[in-house]
């Protein structure tokens, strides 16, 4: 096997034991020494990686050796008496996802086969009243 491969395996495999962890909201001055020294509290760390992004929404992703690690860094990692939260969920969350995304709110033709109430030629988005309306409809309660 070719190395990127067994890479993208290892961090497939990674993914789904649920080792990586996503760190969001890091300040553009932070390396990944702070990174290894704030999360190491909660276990061996296998790697570091940040993103810092034009527009500030800096992001980092830490993968521990054991899964009840990134367990207890998600649950108790804003728990840090004098340190900034930051977002923490699992990494890799694309990948938990079985599916292809599917962008259902831009496909006209698809929602008005899901709604059929909607008038064909009307392309305009309905408010919460008119959903209302149609739903009761729908099931037959009086409005």
């Amino acid at each position: 096997m070719e190395q990127k491969e067994l890479r993208n395996k290892e961090k497939n495999k990674q993914m789904e034991e649920r080792r990586i962890i996503y760190v969001g909201r890091i300040p553009k001055d932070y390396t990944r020494m702070d990174m290894r020294r704030r999360f190491q509290r909660f276990g061996e760390i296998e790697h570091v990686q940040l993103h810092f992004r034009e527009h500030g929404d800096n992001y980092g992703f830490v993968t521990f050796s054991y899964t009840c690690d990134a367990y207890a860094a998600i649950e108790k990692g804003n728990d840090i008496p004098d340190c900034q939260p930051f977002e923490l969920c699992f990494g890799g969350r694309r990948k938990f996802c079985e599916t292809e995304y599917e962008d259902l709110d831009g496909d006209i033709e698809l929602m008005e086969e899901l709604n059929p109430l909607q008038s064909l030629n009307s392309k305009k988005t309905l408010d919460f009243d008119e959903l209302l309306q149609q739903a009761k409809k729908k099931i037959g309660k009086p409005s």
